[in-house]
């Protein structure tokens, strides 16, 4: 069972100075009853040794103060020598008659500051029946008025005293737990200011990135990183209002493949994207208008980026549990919104306006924009006079951990490389382009499929024992995986056929790389 108040955590004064000044008044007052006082000579022994003990009590409770020991076996120490010593002292100094039963109050007032209520309420009674014994053989019917008063002060005291601690504690526990709130909250206002500088440093190099792709990915580091969202993504909205995820993170596990979103008008994404307001939502454990990525989902938060009132797409993040998102998360991920909105928005301006020139300035072939206007003509030309066409999509196997490996720099040189490789392998009336990125595509005009197969896995061959010299990286060696797609086997579109070949290159890429593969 408890015996102490827990005192040790506190805003209220200290009474442990003013209790040891009481006591020292005490120990003088007792050191003057015992030189000067009106008693018998056989008690002198008496009043020696209460003076000597009170004394040593004294240096005890001081000894405490500054920290020799525990400050509550003090303060037990002075209780239960009051209840030995008091009664004695209160019958050798006059009994009823003594003043110094008013200790008797001092004794019971430390009880029910520092002990709990049951154990205060046995000093208390303790101390009432030690008074009661000490000047009973004096009571008469005269004074057994002022004998009651005495009595009932003492409890009176005692409960009130106890009260007032007791009351005392409980508003010090809530003015405490008050400022553990504001210190909890205060640290939290400093980690979000920290994180929102982060993000703002963030996205002012956001800014700066004018490539679409590098866009994305900065935008998925922001939010796994900066915003450790284990579970978020990014959606882009198509000119003809279809949805798909861009870039996406499940577990921390993040692919940047695209992948089609069927979005009804009633459901939750196409709902905010035509607000274009944010979303948070605690519990979607019930909602049939939003698909999780994440099983365990239980908590979302979606935002939208928009840019001269124009939708291009939507943050995602998802939590497994419930009520994860708070009003910060809301603010800084619309933070991030805008600036990847606006970042987008700039990376396809310049994706435009280098789409202006005809040529890759890093490879020397043709250009994205070059390559679409030349394949609608040689596609226009051969459906006029049935002749065959094909196209080969070449992308490098491993190129981003080439990148993070060895640097961008180094990256440039494997495409350039790649680039002479490549139209060291085609025809002069080939018609050679950067698709974007690391991948590559050939026109081949009529050539049926059986040779851009046979084109295809000599770029392949021939690129996988080339080397590259890569300045102060060494020597380097890549392969690629190739897909092809013919006119009129694969389609009759142009769409269809660079899908076909975008198939057919990752099913070379599935089938384990520096592969030719045709759907």
């Amino acid at each position: 069972m408890k015996l102490f108040l827990d005192r040790n955590k506190t805003l209220l004064p200290r009474i442990d100075v003013i209790f040891l000044l009481t006591r020292i008044m005490t120990f003088l007052v007792i050191a003057w009853f015992g030189l000067f006082g009106d008693y018998a000579a056989q008690d002198s022994i008496l009043f020696l040794i209460v003076t000597i003990t009170y004394a040593g009590l004294v240096l005890i409770f001081f000894a405490a103060m500054s920290g020799r020991f525990d400050l509550k076996l003090a303060y037990l120490a002075t209780v239960i020598y009051d209840m030995l010593f008091l009664p004695l002292f209160t019958i050798y100094t006059g009994g009823y008659d003594s003043s110094f039963y008013l200790l008797f109050f001092l004794t019971i007032s430390v009880a029910a500051y520092v002990l709990t209520f049951y154990f205060a309420l046995s000093v208390t009674f303790i101390s009432c029946a030690s008074y009661v014994a000490a000047v009973f053989p004096q009571l008469t019917v005269e004074n057994l008025f002022g004998f009651s008063i005495r009595i009932g002060f003492m409890w009176v005291g005692f409960l009130a005293l106890s009260y007032v601690s007791d009351y005392m504690r409980k508003s010090e526990h809530r003015l405490l737990k008050l400022f553990d709130t504001l210190n909890m909250r205060t640290s939290e206002l400093e980690k979000s200011q920290a994180q929102l500088e982060m993000i703002y440093e963030n996205t002012r190099i956001l800014a700066s990135i004018l490539e679409p792709e590098n866009v994305v990915r900065e935008v998925m580091r922001i939010m796994g990183q900066t915003l450790q969202y284990q579970n978020c993504a990014l959606v882009l909205i198509s000119k003809n209002g279809g949805y798909y995820y861009r870039a996406r993170s499940v577990d921390g596990n993040t692919s940047f493949h695209r992948k089609a979103l069927r979005v009804s008008p009633s459901d939750l994404i196409a709902k905010i994207a035509a607000q274009q307001e944010a979303v948070r939502i605690n519990d979607i454990g019930d909602r049939e208008d939003y698909r999780a990525m994440n099983a365990n989902a239980l908590s979302l938060i979606i935002t939208p980026m928009s840019t001269h009132g124009e939708i291009q797409g939507l943050l995602i993040a998802e939590s497994c549990e419930k009520g994860f998102f708070k009003g910060r998360d809301e603010q800084m991920l619309s933070v991030v919104a805008r600036s990847a909105g606006l970042a987008l928005e700039n990376a396809d301006l310049h994706k435009r306006t280098e789409e202006m020139s005809i040529v890759d300035e890093l490879t020397g072939s043709f250009n994205y924009r070059y390559f679409i206007q030349k394949f609608q003509e040689e596609k226009k030309r051969a459906v006029r006079y049935n002749l065959p066409l094909s196209i080969i999509m070449v992308d490098i196997d491993w190129f981003k951990k080439l990148n993070d490996s060895y640097g961008h720099e180094v990256g440039n040189i494997v495409l350039k490389s790649l680039a002479g490789v490549i139209n060291g392998c085609i025809r002069d009336v080939d018609i050679f382009a950067r698709y974007g990125g690391e991948e590559f595509v050939v026109i081949l005009p009529q050539t049926p499929q059986s040779e851009a197969v046979h084109i295809g896995e000599r770029i392949r061959n021939q690129v996988e024992s080339h080397v590259i010299d890569a300045g102060a990286s060494g020597k380097l060696k890549i392969t690629v995986s190739v897909g092809v797609s013919s006119f009129p086997e694969n389609g009759r579109s142009e769409e269809e056929l660079v899908s076909v070949a975008d198939q057919a290159l990752y099913q070379a890429k599935g089938s384990g790389k520096n592969l030719v593969r045709v759907v």
